[in-house]
């Protein structure tokens, strides 16, 4: 049942992002609980960031800083999240389906408030 949901979620999000929109509308109840599960411990359940890690680390990125959202690509995106970045962002292609990395990245753009107008 919960497989069936998600290719639901990622049906409807697949038609949402070939009308062009990557918004919250998007979002689903599965994918904000993969957030919450997966990402929300350094970058905040609101998706704003936080404090390094550790002394000098580097910040979590605010996913609701618009700048941010629009210079990156979906595909970007989804690199980060299956190779992670640096130091600071850890690598869950071994953890996740490409089906859960689609679904983080519609749960990160729904946090593009600015976007949304």
């Amino acid at each position: 049942m919960r497989r069936l949901v998600a290719i639901i979620a990622l049906a409807g999000a697949a038609a949402l992002a070939g009308s062009g929109c990557k918004k919250s509308e998007a979002a689903t109840r599965e994918s904000q609980e993969l957030f919450a599960a997966t990402c929300s411990r350094c970058h905040g359940a609101d998706g704003a960031g936080g404090l390094p890690l550790w002394e000098a680390g580097p910040s979590p990125q605010d996913f609701r800083d618009h700048a941010f959202q629009r210079a990156r690509t979906d595909e970007q995106l989804k690199q980060t999240i299956k190779n992670g970045k640096g130091t600071g962002m850890p690598a869950f292609g071994a953890l996740l389906t490409d089906e859960q990395v689609a679904m983080l990245v519609v749960q990160v753009r729904s946090f593009d408030t600015e976007g949304r107008r």
